[in-house]
């Protein structure tokens, strides 16, 4: 036959059957359509070439070919590269990935989620954001597999997930601003709402007092993850005259921030202050000085969740169904120079 796109009217025509038992054996329904004529209808998919026998095999294996992603903020840059993690290793596997964005809002994720339902997806990877613990556990009903990335919150309510430690990045950041001499250490964060924001407040306060300093609390800051942000942080702290000598941030969007007002406003980065960012975007790497920051394979995390995702989809066992790995300090041009800086390289 012709290679053209056939509707399900002429599948249906070319069986001798109805368009609901041509929609039933599509959808897999076992209802009302005998065997003989399943199988009639898969050969008759298999023979129209339909877009090269992908519904006969989503048919044929109750898949539908296609994974849903939902991040927290499309437009901040430590997304991008776990997008096209994902998306690459998809479509090596002839899978198609669906992208969401829920702007960290519990409601539109919940949203988001029951549209992919919507659209037979035959996964889920959800990035960190906000945790929705009692929609998901309603959510799994519908047995769906799902993948974490960097969200611990609902590590219990997935099949698969990869994360940072946040928890030691954040030390890592306090000990060695610490060890540099400095006590008076501001924390900006995106939100303290957010798994990683929760994490990294507790390192952040596990470093303080593993190293016997006081947390003032008026130098704990949270509002969202954009270099806007930051430079109201620079304001708030130097306005605010709160005495401080060095900056650990959760996300390198806001340390630039942090950076760029301060050195407007005469303060030297890092001669008088010294700022850690976190996550090591390629901006970090580029933006004048050169960030220190705590770094993530974000790439390589996206692609084991897709990878693990995928295997079970398929029916296999993930070997390692949750993973956290431990991040590493990135020593640039936003910290001074110290003689022992060759232990974290």
């Amino acid at each position: 036959m012709e290679n053209r796109k056939y509707s399900i009217a002429e599948v249906a025509e070319i069986c001798h059957v109805s368009k609901a038992t041509v929609s039933r054996v599509i959808n897999n329904s076992p209802n009302g359509v005998s065997e003989k004529t399943r199988q009639q209808v898969l050969k008759t998919i298999e023979k129209l070439n339909y877009r090269p026998n992908a519904l006969a095999r989503s048919v044929a294996t109750a898949r539908s070919g296609m994974i849903g992603l939902i991040v927290p903020d499309v437009s901040n840059f430590f997304y991008p590269k776990v997008i096209r993690g994902v998306m690459d290793y998809m479509d090596s596997k002839g899978y198609s990935v669906i992208v969401g964005n829920s702007d960290y809002d519990p409601a539109k994720e919940a949203k988001q989620l029951l549209n992919l339902v919507d659209k037979r997806v035959d996964g889920i990877i959800l990035c960190s954001g906000t945790s929705n613990k009692k929609f998901l556990t309603e959510f799994r009903k519908y047995r769906i597999p799902i993948g974490l990335l960097g969200r611990s919150f609902d590590m219990a309510l997935s099949d698969v997930s990869i994360t940072g430690d946040n928890v030691k990045g954040a030390e890592k950041s306090v000990e060695y601003l610490v060890r540099g001499g400095h006590r008076k250490i501001a924390y900006a964060e995106g939100s303290f709402q957010v798994s990683g924001g929760i994490q990294r407040m507790k390192g952040y306060r596990q470093a303080h007092l593993a190293a016997g300093i006081p947390v003032d609390e008026r130098l704990l800051l949270d509002g969202d993850y954009t270099i806007e942000f930051g430079r109201s942080v620079a304001d708030r702290l130097l306005d605010g005259k709160i005495l401080f000598d060095a900056i650990m941030t959760g996300s390198d969007l806001v340390a630039i921030g942090v950076v760029s007002r301060l050195r407007e406003r005469g303060i030297r980065v890092p001669e008088d202050i010294e700022v850690i960012g976190y996550d090591d975007i390629e901006l970090a790497s580029v933006f004048d000085p050169q960030l220190s920051t705590i770094s993530k394979p974000h790439y390589d995390m996206a692609r084991y969740v897709a990878t693990h995702l995928l295997k079970i989809i398929e029916g296999e066992k993930a070997i390692l169904p949750h993973t956290v790995i431990e991040p590493q300090l990135v020593l640039r041009n936003t910290t001074r120079p110290r003689t022992w800086d060759a232990e974290y390289k």
